[in-house]
């Protein structure tokens, strides 16, 4: 690694940003709505886990090693070892698993544990490890792809022996907790016996620490079955009290958390969890944890089937009305009065016509829902009587959410006189507020005596035209990289673009944004960095009240997403020409290979 005086005495790098343009002229855009969380439950996330090289290596003690072992292998004294009458390959959810020279896994067994990948014997002078690995099943718990959250539960319990077993603790019953910023723990409880390198007769058993911090984990990305990360240890540090000091510089310098290294100090291991200085820091750092499951099936959104929406006899006809995905959702879906106060409320089913703003979510008032021709009430069956039974409109609301309705369908022309909708509606009962199971079906009814016509307000026709180009012939260039800190960073301006709309008339109103995406950074001579180190600040050069510049994205070498997917420069929401543009900043590690690089950034006009 170089020195900070090395980098500043560096001459800077050119960084030659070619930026190339396309339009994209579209009638319309097409809109995804925001993503819901998705929380759903697993009973089968697997546990898998290596901990670190050290914890499975030749011990410096001759003839001994580590290992893991499922269970507690338990001890008299020091001078107890692990052998193949105590150690245990599985122990309920638990099991060993040895890595094969395929890089596939299969059943530890006890001879493998002294020897490699290869079936090598492992020494401390090769530096070779055994190759096990903790395996976890039947984990349960809860997990949200869309969120990027997780809570899962193991049990079960597995002995780490140093030294063949003079030194031994366990870890038991595993929590793993991650959020959506993608920082997380596994907590676990302790249990192990004392020792102590300054009394060799110390050997007594440790009180098991609950919720004890054994890895802290970043950048974990909860995916729908699941995710592999690294936990942290290089660079991390920890307070050793009176114990072998930490060494914190190195390519190996690092810590399992603090509470951790903490327990182990009492069982005379504490220096094998930190960088000491010693031969055996460079098998010390974590090795990657890896979580697997799957994810029950996501529930539909509520949804309803109407058997006739059309050309019904005034008179009167039966309707089928079925729906599906009508399921609890907790506090909202709970009433707030009689008769199923604190109840799961279902859903009413009905047939009416109701107001332009009915909803409840929507703030409408019951008098908005007045003109209901025939009711039914979807619930459980266990809740019919509270409710006054069939008698009174109940239906069953099955386990899985559907529910069958038959609905009496009619009108009268005083009704037809009324202001609404006529239409089936579901909403959620007993004074609940629910929006998922608001939904709204038109009917519409033959033979109507009526006359309608709807004639339209005249329309301007629509006139005009959109367009944009740069002012200049060379869109960007980000010149010459200087050093700063641990980066290089090159700045410069993008060619102003020029927005022409002159659009005029029509019914609909005229809008558009203009956006940008950069491709990868790539040399002559091979080098390359990805495109979300460069960032831009746009800004609105000439322009009317409509335009809005869009938003700083500055680069991820300064915590922000750079210009790797599309980015909005500036936007309207009205016909209206403008002069746009943004500063370019590009910011790249301090070890970037010297070269001229390029990047194409795609410019893409909306209308």
């Amino acid at each position: 690694m170089e020195s900070p005086t090395t980098r500043r005495g560096r001459r800077g790098r050119p960084i030659a940003a070619l930026v190339t343009a396309s339009a994209l002229a579209l009638g319309g855009v097409l809109v995804a709505a925001p993503a819901n969380a998705a929380e759903t439950t697993v009973s089968d996330a697997v546990f898998r886990w290596a901990i670190n090289a050290e914890s499975h290596a030749a011990a410096f003690a001759p003839g001994t090693y580590n290992l893991f072992s499922a269970g507690i292998v338990s001890a008299a004294s020091s001078a107890d070892r692990v052998t193949a009458t105590n150690w245990k390959q599985s122990e309920g959810n638990v099991e060993i698993l040895k890595r094969q020279p395929d890089g596939s896994y299969a059943d530890a067994t006890f001879a493998g544990l002294s020897t490699d990948v290869n079936g090598t014997r492992l020494t401390t002078g090769a530096g070779n490890n055994s190759g096990h690995v903790v395996e976890i099943a039947a984990g349960t718990g809860t997990v949200d792809p869309v969120a990027g959250t997780a809570e899962i539960q193991w049990s079960g319990t597995f002995t780490s022996a140093y030294y063949s077993g003079m030194t031994r603790s366990w870890i038991t019953d595993p929590h793993l907790s991650v959020a959506a910023d993608g920082t997380g723990t596994i907590t676990a409880t302790l249990g192990g016996y004392g020792t102590s390198m300054d009394d060799p007769d110390l050997f007594e058993q440790i009180a098991p620490a609950e919720d004890v911090v054994i890895a802290t984990l970043t950048g974990v990305e909860v995916d729908a079955d699941g995710f592999t990360v690294t936990p942290d240890y290089l660079g991390k540090t920890v307070d050793t009290g009176s114990g072998t000091p930490q060494v914190t510089t190195g390519a190996s310098a690092g810590a399992f958390p603090q509470p951790f290294v903490d327990f182990q100090v009492l069982t005379g291991q504490g220096s094998y969890w930190y960088s000491s200085g010693g031969a055996a820091d460079a098998r010390k750092p974590t090795t990657p944890l890896s979580v697997s499951y799957t994810a029950a099936a996501q529930p539909s959104a509520p949804a309803v089937t109407v058997s006739k929406t059309s050309g019904i006899d005034r008179a009167g006809e039966t309707i089928t009305v079925t729906g599906s995905g009508f399921l609890p959702a907790g506090a909202a879906t709970t009433g707030s009065r009689p008769p199923l106060a604190g109840q799961f409320v279902g859903a009413y089913v009905a047939f009416g016509k109701f107001a332009d703003v009915w909803k409840p979510s929507a703030g409408a008032p019951a008098s908005a829902r007045t003109e209901r021709v025939d009711t039914k009430w979807a619930l459980p069956a266990e809740s019919h009587a509270a409710v006054g039974g069939a008698a009174a409109g109940a239906i069953e609301l099955a386990a899985d959410g559907t529910f069958t309705a038959e609905l009496n369908v009619s009108t009268t022309e005083a009704r037809d006189l009324l202001a609404g909708n006529y239409g089936i509606y579901t909403y959620a009962g007993s004074g609940a507020t629910y929006a998922p199971f608001e939904t709204f079906t038109p009917i519409t009814f033959a033979g109507a005596s009526d006359v309608v016509v709807e004639v339209p307000e005249q329309v301007e026709e629509p006139t005009g035209s959109f367009g944009w180009s740069f002012e200049g012939s060379s869109p960007a260039d980000l010149g010459t990289a200087t050093a700063e800190g641990g980066n290089f960073v090159a700045t410069g301006s993008l060619t102003n673009i020029v927005v022409t709309d002159t659009r005029t008339g029509g019914t609909s109103p005229y809008t558009w944004s203009i956006s940008g995406q950069a491709s990868d950074f790539a040399s002559t001579g091979g080098g390359s960095f990805a495109a979300d180190l460069l960032g831009w600040t746009p800004k609105l050069v000439e322009g009317g009240a409509s335009i809005v510049a869009g938003a700083d994205v500055p680069s991820s070498r300064l915590g922000g997403a750079g210009l790797a997917s599309s980015r909005v420069l500036a936007s309207s929401t009205a016909a209206a020409s403008a002069t746009v543009g943004a500063d370019l900043s590009l910011v790249i590690p301090g070890d970037t290979p010297a070269g001229a690089y390029t990047s194409k950034l795609t410019v893409t006009a909306l209308q």
